[in-house]
């Protein structure tokens, strides 16, 4: 009789599972999201601010060098169209006492001011963020002369995201009570229809067990679990059944196929020599495949190199413009005073200086400009070309390393170059700039994976008629299986982030074939790798 009271209703239980789980998995999605929405706010803010920082220190240079107050001014006033500043202080370094003092500010019409930060700036370099609020404080650097100029500091208001972020709250907490209802609806609902399809199995099984044909097959279910052992039932039936069949068909079988021996034999030879042919096209399709996948990576090195030449190049004309701008109002001013003839020698000599620092500024920036466009379209175009010339392999190392500072600058890694000043070679520029750059990269990539501040050395030489290559970094080094097929097509530790594995492919192929050399691989795990080059350094004596 106890026994009996054991018994637990098998629809009641899974209902109740059905409830249960729904729930828990509601109010843990809920609770992720809610989760995940304050984090993706937060970063959008943090993102937010510093570029707002950045941009403010970067038009902030000039007004604090040549003591522009009013034209920082009117800058900071079309900060206002960006409701959610709240607060900016700009702060100037004292050349007398290098204390920060205010130079100018912004505030909010419907916010109150506040009173100078400028003992906070240095516990304010990364964003801090408080209940309504966050601030961040960032140097003014002189790109020039790479001197601290003074100090921006800058201040968010977060109404309108914790606004979001309590409406959402409404919404999931709405979501969360309809939804509990229809699960408590879906669970009544099921309950009827667990015990029919349940009986409708237990029938199929007892006339199974009393016909004798075993060609019988047991009714489909709508339950995963019973059909389950609906198919070990039925495939037991299909076993006995095709057991009895073989049995009486085996010597029929045998005889059969001794006389169509012949013919099999025929058949199946001619079937392998298709799929060797079909073999043989493939592996041509994925040498092509290769081939093109190879040449894109080529063309996608070019075509993010010269997307960079406009960042990399933006900066000394934007100083070139300043300073012109600067010289062109100081020009209407002496204008105007000389017209009223009110214009002294002081004030002449004084424009006549600041003039000529101008001129300077220009004169820098520009040719800073200049050589930066000359670097890229070099490199550019034996990135391009095929053709052999006569290079200086230090400074061609360097053009290479130029123009790659759009991507280096987002990272702390060195690179650090060793060669005599006078080290010619003769060949083909376009190879050894591809094998700089994903040299490089690959470093970065992998071997400075975990790291933030690695080292990269380029060794070149020339001894022999051969140049010596070598491109070291202290990274965290090549696993042994690894190693011995890194130069293979595909082969790759990163392809869950993107990576494609052709980036030492392509290196081996342009040192064997394009240069007529070879290259190795030394590392050990912790150690990092080091990579050597042979090549002629006369290509011409060898074509």
């Amino acid at each position: 009789m106890a026994r009996k009271n054991a018994v637990v209703s098998l629809s009641t239980t899974v209902s109740s599972a059905i409830l249960i789980v729904g729930l828990l998995t509601l109010t843990l999605s809920m609770g992720l999201t809610s989760w995940v929405h304050s984090k993706e706010i937060k970063q959008e803010s943090t993102r937010l601010i510093h570029a707002l920082a950045d941009v403010l220190a970067f038009n902030a240079v000039a007004p604090i060098t040549f003591d522009q107050r009013k034209g920082l001014q009117r800058f900071l006033t079309t900060i206002k169209s960006i409701e959610d500043v709240e607060t900016i202080h700009i702060y100037k370094r004292d050349e007398a006492t290098n204390n920060l003092t205010y130079f100018t500010s912004f505030d909010r019409e419907d916010s109150l001011p506040l009173p100078e930060q400028s003992e906070r700036l240095n516990d304010l370099a990364s964003p801090v963020f408080q209940n309504d609020y966050v601030e961040y404080a960032v140097p003014v650097i002189d790109n020039t002369s790479n001197e601290e100029l003074g100090y921006v500091y800058l201040r968010l208001n977060l109404d309108k995201y914790q606004e979001s972020i309590n409406t959402q709250i409404k919404y999931t907490s709405a979501i969360a009570i309809l939804v509990s209802v229809l699960a408590v609806l879906l669970a009544f609902a099921l309950r009827g229809r667990i015990l029919k399809p349940i009986d409708n199995f237990v029938d199929d099984i007892e006339k199974a067990t009393k016909r004798k044909d075993f060609d019988y097959q047991l009714e489909p279910t709508e339950f995963r679990e019973v059909q389950i052992v609906a198919d070990a039932v039925n495939e037991l039936l299909s076993k006995i059944n095709r057991q009895i069949i073989r049995y009486s068909a085996a010597e029929a079988e045998i005889k059969e196929f001794n006389q169509n021996l012949e013919e099999k034999v025929i058949l199946r030879t001619q079937a392998l020599r298709d799929s060797n042919q079909e073999l043989l096209d493939a592996l041509e399709q994925v040498h092509q495949y290769q081939s093109q996948v190879i040449q894109s990576e080529k063309m996608a090195s070019l075509g993010q190199m010269v997307a960079g030449v406009a960042h990399e190049v933006n900066t000394p004309i934007g100083l070139g413009v300043t300073a012109s701008t600067m010289l062109s109002d100081k020009i209407d001013d002496i204008a105007h005073q000389l017209e009223k003839q009110t214009l002294t020698a002081p004030q002449l000599t004084k424009f006549l200086q600041e003039s000529k620092e101008n001129t300077q500024i220009i004169y820098r920036n520009l040719t800073r400009a200049a050589d930066l466009i000359s670097s890229f379209k070099q490199v550019a175009v034996d990135q391009t070309a095929g053709s052999v010339r006569k290079i200086n392999i230090k400074e061609y190392i360097h053009e290479v390393i130029t123009s790659m500072q759009p991507t280096l600058k987002k990272y702390r890694h060195q690179i650090e170059v060793e060669c005599e000043d006078e080290t010619y070679v003769t060949t083909k520029p376009g190879p050894i700039n591809q094998i700089i750059i994903n040299m490089i990269m690959n470093a970065i990539i992998h071997a400075f994976k975990s790291m933030e501040q690695g080292t990269i050395t380029i060794k070149a030489s020339v001894k022999n008629s051969t140049c010596y290559l070598q491109i070291k970094d202290n990274g965290c080094g090549i696993e042994e299986k690894v190693k011995q097929k890194v130069f293979d097509p595909f082969v790759t530790t990163n392809r869950g982030d993107g990576g494609s594995g052709l980036g030492l492919h392509l290196v081996y192929n342009l040192v064997t074939q394009a240069l007529n050399g070879k290259i190795s691989v030394h590392s050990e795990v912790g150690k990092g790798a080091q990579f050597n080059i042979e090549f002629p350094s006369n290509l011409e004596e060898r074509l």
